[in-house]
């Protein structure tokens, strides 16, 4: 097997691998982020829900249900049914009631009153017309889970979560857990009297519902985010193998042209073909490109999409830890974006399919626009920025608006990267943007004192994969492509474009005329 085939293939299946594993590792760490997140906003509710019924009670009605005969009081009634209104202001609570220190033993809790018991003998009595099923399961178990309680009796085991509640506030169990009614969480909310808390308010909501729907929601999503990204390997995995196989092409014409240019010489029909098998090539590698490209974008698109969805709290308030990981996601996929969008204009250019939707729109607004978007990365470099408009000037022109917002963004965003918030003279970081009308063209002027170019590049800086020497010295990235596309751009619009330096460390300045 040819070697270089050989590692295209390893390289190819440790993408696959590595990817897939990578897949699985993220997803389980976001499933269990996202639990953890809906658990405590559960958490937060139920806190919230016992907080704001604290107010509806009456500490003196608390503080007259003592012992078993005070449920025949009016104080009981009005507890009871202020119990019962909570429970059925929300269908996912399923109990209220309230208990308070027994006052002989510090340690243990006595049963003020829950939102059942209006009658605390209906379920032992001879009327089965009164019968309270406290826990909903069509069956009266007056000894089990239908038990209904009076006064003072006393409550084992105590919850620890009142006894929190006495003595740091508003609260909620520590764990789900069982009981009759299923999966449930409780509340704490302590009731006070002149400062001091006399009993606690408790409130149970059933879990079951809630995380059954949290799984129903995150389990797609999660499958969403593996396939994308399964598909995503793929394609790679794919590119590499058609990598393979044109670079097996390249090598086998390139053999072919060599012997024919050996042996046919002076043919020049021959000749004429070859060269012509060498363009039908670069077609092909062209379309290639293109559709890879265009294959690319819409997962990457989705990705950054997702990524900025969660960014923004969409799917619910992200941690710090998570954030930061997020927004690399985000960054890297909004920097592939770019990249992909570089390499389709050039294809677009190349096969003659590059579409222009010429308008009427005021070029100075334009310039403005631009500006305005790319004022963070300005600010952010430190870097002291001016734009000076010729006044009383008309800037209309006829033309895409958007890819001529293009050509401008791509020229300072290049201004932004070559200059450091100081020059080698000592002199602030300095970027201008000049605009004025110079007879029927429009002058556009992005200068800057940073890196400047050397005089031996400025030639052919508007080539494909050209860039300033100094490009590797500022470790700025990037594809070598932007200033190409400008320049197929404003040519398409009967405009030209150029570069002026005074060479290495003095500026530069990039001139536009539409």
């Amino acid at each position: 097997m040819n070697p270089r085939k050989n590692k295209i293939n390893v390289l190819a299946w440790i993408i696959i691998i590595g990817g897939t594993i990578a897949v699985v590792v993220v997803s389980f760490i976001l499933y269990q982020h996202t639990v953890n997140l809906l658990t405590g906003n559960l958490r937060q509710r139920i806190e919230s829900i016992a907080r704001t019924a604290v107010p509806a009670f009456d500490p003196k009605d608390i503080k007259e249900l003592q012992t078993e005969p005070d449920w025949q009081k009016p104080e009981w009634s009005r507890v009871v049914n202020q119990l019962l209104a909570i429970e059925q202001s929300h269908i996912d609570i399923l109990f209220a009631y309230i208990f308070r220190k027994d006052p002989n033993d510090p340690n243990q809790m006595n049963f003020v009153a829950d939102s059942h018991s209006i009658n605390p003998y209906a379920n032992t009595d001879d009327d089965p017309t009164n019968d309270v099923d406290a826990n909903r399961d069509g069956v009266i178990e007056p000894d089990g889970a239908d038990y209904l309680q009076w006064p003072g009796q006393d409550y084992e085991p105590p919850p620890e979560g009142t006894f929190r509640a006495y003595e740091v506030g508003p609260t909620t169990s520590k764990e789900l857990y069982e009981d009759s009614f299923g999966r449930v969480i409780t509340g704490y909310a302590p009731i006070v009297s002149n400062g001091e808390t006399i009993a606690v308010l408790a409130i149970d909501i059933k879990a079951d519902d809630f995380f059954t729907i949290t799984r129903q929601t995150l389990y797609p999503f999660l499958s969403f985010i593996f396939f994308l990204i399964l598909i995503i390997l793929f394609l790679f995995y794919f590119i590499i193998k058609m990598w393979g196989k044109q670079l097996k092409k390249e090598v086998a014409h390139v053999e072919q042209v060599e012997g024919l240019v050996s042996e046919l010489n002076k043919t020049n029909d021959k000749l004429w073909a070859a060269n012509d098998k060498l363009q039908e090539l670069d077609k092909l590698k062209t379309e290639f490109v293109s559709m890879a490209t265009h294959q690319l974008r819409s997962p990457l698109t989705a990705i950054k999409g997702y990524a900025s969805m969660l960014l923004e709290n969409s799917f619910g308030p992200v941690e710090t830890k998570a954030r930061g990981a997020m927004e690399i996601i985000f960054q890297s996929s909004q920097k592939l974006v770019h990249v992909i969008e570089d390499f389709l204009n050039i294809t677009r250019i190349e096969l003659g399919t590059m579409k222009y939707e010429k308008i009427q729109f005021d070029f100075s607004s334009l310039v403005n626009n631009v500006v305005t978007e790319l004022k963070p990365n300005i600010e952010k470099r430190r870097l002291k920025f001016s734009v000076e408009v010729a006044p009383k000037v008309n800037f209309h022109v006829t033309g895409d608006s958007g890819k001529l917002s293009q050509v401008v963004s791509n020229l300072i965003d290049n201004a932004i990267k070559y200059t450091p918030p100081l020059s080698t003279g000592g002199e602030p970081g300095t970027i201008r943007i000049l605009l004025d009308r110079v007879k029927e063209k429009i002058r556009l002027v992005v200068a800057d004192n940073g890196a400047g170019i050397p005089a031996a590049t400025i030639p052919k800086l508007f080539q494909k994969f050209i860039r300033a020497d100094d490009a590797g010295k500022l470790n700025i990235t990037g594809t070598g492509l932007g200033l190409y596309v400008a320049k197929q751009i404003v040519e398409a619009h009967n405009g030209k474009i150029w570069a002026e330096s005074d060479g290495p460390g003095r500026g530069s300045r990039f001139v536009v005329e539409v």
